[in-house]
């Protein structure tokens, strides 16, 4: 027999204890050097923060918007989190290693509260150019609630 986690019920438990609705329109994804990559920690950041965020040409502090997003169950057990593909145009950007996204129109229980992050593994940078991030097929994140 499998065991699991019923994603509607998962997913409700989110919006409801955290007012975080997935598919809304108002999430950001915020650019981090190597330091932020390091020392991020999963089991003790709740909300964002500007600390070692980039700085430069073409980029606002707190990042871009994220749109086209969809929170879906593509298979049994497991839930996606995609969007389109967004970017920073005509930036100068230097060392960009990690990304954060969170929620800015959240307050409660967390005032602009972290969903997940992204390490680039490789640090990127731009000269008057574009970072584009085009999210996979599978999602920028996925979860399997089934062991």
């Amino acid at each position: 027999m499998a065991s699991g986690v019923y994603l509607p019920s998962f997913e409700d438990m989110l919006e409801a204890v955290l007012a975080l609705n997935w598919d809304a329109e108002t999430h950001k994804a915020a650019l981090y050097n190597a330091t932020r990559a390091s020392a991020a920690d999963f089991n003790a950041n709740t909300a964002y923060s500007s600390t070692n965020e980039i700085v430069g040409t073409g980029y606002t502090a707190a990042g871009v918007v994220v749109t086209g997003t969809a929170f879906s169950r593509p298979g049994a057990g497991v839930s996606k989190y995609s969007s389109n593909a967004f970017q920073w145009a005509s930036s100068t950007l230097s060392g960009v290693r990690w990304i954060d996204f969170h929620a800015p129109s959240v307050t409660t229980p967390t005032n602009d509260p972290l969903m997940f992050g992204i390490d680039l593994v490789t640090a990127y940078n731009t000269s008057d150019g574009t970072l584009l991030v085009t999210p996979h097929s599978n999602g920028l994140v996925t979860f399997d609630l089934t062991p």
